[in-house]
């Protein structure tokens, strides 16, 4: 939302002056990207302070947009023509506009062309002999953005119900691997049993006083197979445990390029500790950029620490 008020400044500075803070819904954002085109060509570019304010100086006889961005925001514009101020209007000193600048966080899935416009317009009124906004257009742009805000309360129930699903799918998919498990566990507990069993049968045959053994050669084949049972078992053990080392080390970070129509996609996918991850980043055609991991809204610093490769 842009609102508009006068504070009266006189000085013989030959320039239209505009101040301003910026914010999403109640919070200030800090380090807003501020940039001022001049007939089409970048005059300046700089960042809001901590309490979101900024300051702009337009040079007379000029057309401007001012553009207002933050990552994981939509970017917003105004334009500004200071053309039109008759010459006994350019010795005197405008009073400074403030034009306030409310950001909307971005969600996906939401319809935000409605920003691909300026959202308000200034302009020298001669029969006022001042500036002022385009009412209409700003009342325009302010009905339009109520229905945004409603898509974005639908996106955001969409992506809360497509997480539930996706936690019920992984649930679901985690049963086999515990199933497995649990089987797993169940053979070796037999083969445990057999291998106390045997060893408890030679106990009691070694201690039997009746010559159960005819020579020493049947004593030791008897012997030989209780010893081979257990060394089988410890390599099962001793290979996993290899195996396990080395798929934990075994890391590995892919990356791949997408390019549509309006949008260029970086696709990392993260491969660690047999776990894998998917993320994006999408840098769209209207200078937006926005990064998932596994189509989940992430930061810049995220994107960037999470998917470094070791």
């Amino acid at each position: 939302m842009l609102m508009l008020c006068m504070k009266i400044s006189f000085s013989q500075n030959l320039t239209v002056d505009f101040e301003g803070k910026v914010s999403h819904e109640t919070a200030v954002l800090s380090e807003v990207i501020v940039q001022v085109l001049q007939d089409g060509k970048l005059l300046t570019s700089f960042k809001t302070d901590q309490t979101g304010n900024y300051n702009v100086y337009l040079p007379l006889g000029s057309d401007y947009i001012i553009s207002i961005s933050k990552n994981d925001y939509v970017q917003k514009y105004f334009s500004v023509s200071t053309k039109g101020i008759p010459d006994e209007q350019k010795d005197v000193k405008l009073p400074t506009i403030r034009a306030d600048v409310d950001l909307f966080k971005y969600y996906e899935g939401v319809d935000y062309t409605l920003f691909d416009e300026p959202i308000n317009k200034f302009y020298y009124n001669s029969r006022k002999g001042n500036f002022e906004y385009d009412k209409d257009l700003l009342k325009e742009k302010k009905e339009a953005m109520k229905k945004i805000k409603l898509a974005e309360k639908q996106a955001i129930l969409a992506a809360l119900h497509k997480n539930e699903e996706q936690q019920k799918q992984l649930e679901k998919s985690a049963k086999p691997s515990v199933a497995k498990h649990e089987k797993l566990a169940e053979e070796k507990k037999v083969l445990d049993d057999k291998l106390a069993k045997q060893s408890l049968m030679m106990k009691l045959i070694e201690e039997d006083e009746k010559p159960i053994f005819k020579t020493n050669s049947e004593k030791n084949d008897i012997q030989l197979n209780i010893v081979a049972a257990n060394k089988q078992e410890s390599e099962k053990i001793i290979d996993k445990k290899i195996t396990d080392l080395v798929t934990k080390y075994k890391q590995k970070v892919t990356e791949e390029k997408q390019e549509a129509e309006s949008v260029v996609i970086i696709k990392r996918v993260v491969v660690r500790d047999q776990e894998t991850w998917v993320y994006e980043k999408k840098t769209f055609s209207w200078g937006g950029v926005a990064y998932f991991r596994d189509k989940q809204r992430i930061t810049a610093s995220t994107f960037n620490i999470e998917t470094a490769a070791n």
